[in-house]
């Protein structure tokens, strides 16, 4: 039996060990480029994973756009580049502000926000956020405009509902096991504004304070649907479906 195709809507992928791991497992990423090198990276590792096989991949899908880490060093990350490269992004993301982790001016981060939601207007791209402890402020950003968006690794309790209302999608990945807040969050979600992420090897890491073996990517992902169709009351394969559609109707595959 073929195994359910699993899309994991927001990772990044560092080495080509990891992204063949992905596509070794039937999981479909959608990789984060933070960068133009990034960028070149992920084409990097196509080359080299289709030069090694007997079928080139027909398609990665990625996202790009600016961290609010990087808010004040566009340039750096992008060069001139920056309108150019998201053109061809399927999503424009992580975008988005930080009071949590990040030491960026808000200023700087506020202004490299709404410059992407306004290209992501211009060229009609789905966005996924990063809206770390600026709940309220993203929110109210966000309620000038009307674009597909995905919040990525929400962990709040407050705004849930409001998001909600704004058509948010959300990614839920392994913190499902540990964050009362992301459990809580599922309930409430209609099952069609549901994805799945890992958020990278890298993060899995750090929730998990433990070495992670990229072959056990698909294990993961699985248990995670699986958790998601004990909160949400339904089987693993109507979650998997609604996964697999939702994230398809954002990558506009339909």
């Amino acid at each position: 039996m073929n195994k359910k195709k699993i899309y994991d809507f927001h990772t990044h992928i560092s080495s080509l060990e990891v992204f063949e791991a992905y596509y070794d497992q039937d999981i479909i990423p959608l990789i984060n480029c933070q960068s133009r090198d990034e960028f070149k990276s992920l084409m990097n590792n196509r080359e080299a994973f289709s030069g090694d096989r007997t079928r080139a991949l027909d398609k990665v899908y990625y996202s790009m756009g600016i961290h609010p880490f990087d808010a004040d060093i566009i340039g750096q990350q992008f060069g001139s580049s920056y309108e150019d490269l998201i053109k061809e992004a399927n999503l424009i993301g992580e975008i988005g502000m930080d009071a949590c982790w990040c030491d960026t001016p808000f200023e700087d981060q506020e202004r490299a926000f709404i410059m992407s939601l306004d290209l992501a207007k211009k060229y009609n791209k789905p966005v996924i956020l990063h809206t770390k402890m600026m709940e309220a402020k993203i929110y109210e950003i966000l309620r000038a405009y009307d674009l597909d968006m995905v919040i990525h690794w929400y962990s709040c309790d407050k705004y849930v509902k409001e998001f909600i209302d704004l058509g948010c999608h959300f990614t839920v990945g392994p913190a499902i096991f540990v964050d009362y807040n992301v459990r809580n969050m599922v309930k409430l979600l209609p099952l069609d504004r549901i994805l799945v992420e890992t958020d990278g090897v890298e993060a899995l890491e750090w929730l998990f304070k433990k070495k992670f073996d990229p072959r056990n990517l698909r294990n993961t992902l699985e248990a995670v649907i699986q958790e998601l169709a004990d909160i949400k009351q339904v089987s693993f394969d109507l979650m998997s479906d609604y996964l697999l559609a939702n994230s398809e109707r954002l990558l506009r595959k339909e």
